[in-house]
């Protein structure tokens, strides 16, 4: 059998990527602080069945009128304003 040319070259180019990293990873930042992202806070209610479930029906009432789907929070988010 014929043996392979350059097989110490081939050797070194296959040792040389087994003990490269596969990602190169970024440097990490040194101690900078993360910019802080806009907008609001989630914020977490629990509701009371009753009230859950009119809210629902008043949901479920506006996607039927007006076509568009219309959500919980939605109308509890215009209710919550109007009592403001």
């Amino acid at each position: 059998m014929k043996r392979p040319a350059n097989v110490a070259d081939l050797t070194a180019s296959l040792t040389a990527a087994a003990q490269a990293p596969l990602v190169q990873s970024a440097p990490e930042p040194a101690n900078e602080p993360q910019p802080k992202r806009g907008g609001s806070k989630a914020v977490f209610l629990r509701m009371p069945d009753g009230l859950h479930a009119r809210y629902e029906a008043e949901a479920v009432a506006r996607t039927k009128a007006t076509g568009k789907g219309v959500t919980v929070q939605q109308v509890m988010l215009e209710k919550l304003e109007g009592a403001l």
